[in-house]
């Protein structure tokens, strides 16, 4: 899993399956212009299995991709989805360097925590300068929707990576008895 050709093979396929998955997922659902995002999991199962830069890199180039068929804003996916992104599953994937579920736990909670303030706070900071998606005029957001879109990013996702990470997480350590040695589990 070392080498920097199966590393750059696992960040492309994490950013295209969070970039497709994603876009098919969120079923038009947004909070000031944040999806509902049951793809989280995808990188968290890639930061956890993978390392923090397969997780934190293949995040924020899937989320580029992603924001770029929803809204089409590239500066401010660069300014606040990539950054959220790369960010939240770099921290997943680092907490989780040395595994346990103690440290899977710490880990999504951290890095989400970390992500979904860079969302509410960067989202808030946004509007009060730049337009948003789909505005014809900048139309500053009020204080509180930086702790809305906060709450909303981090209540809304963290079932998902709690949930639906475990099982496959569990499912490659046993297929792939490598990943599992490389984490320091027998």
């Amino acid at each position: 899993m070392k080498s920097a050709s199966v590393k750059t093979m696992l960040t492309a396929a994490n950013a295209a399956l969070y970039a497709v998955i994603g876009y098919f997922t969120y079923f038009g659902i947004f909070v000031y212009g944040v999806r509902f995002w049951p793809a989280v999991v995808i990188p968290t199962i890639f930061a956890v299995l993978f390392g923090p830069w397969v997780g934190g890199v293949g995040a924020a180039i899937g989320i580029f991709i992603s924001d770029m068929l929803v809204h089409g804003n590239p500066l401010l996916s660069i300014s606040v989805g990539v950054t959220a992104n790369f960010l939240g599953f770099y921290l997943v994937g680092f907490i989780t360097k040395n595994f346990s579920w103690r440290r899977f736990l710490i880990g999504c909670i951290t890095g989400l925590f970390i992500g979904s303030l860079i969302i509410g706070i960067g989202i808030w900071l946004w509007s009060q300068v730049f337009l948003l998606p789909g505005n014809t005029e900048v139309t500053p957001l009020p204080a509180y929707a930086a702790l809305t879109t906060f709450a909303w990013t981090f209540l809304s996702e963290i079932p998902f990576m709690l949930t639906l990470a475990p099982p496959v997480i569990k499912a490659a350590f046993e297929a792939f008895p490598a990943i599992k040695e490389e984490k320091g589990l027998k």
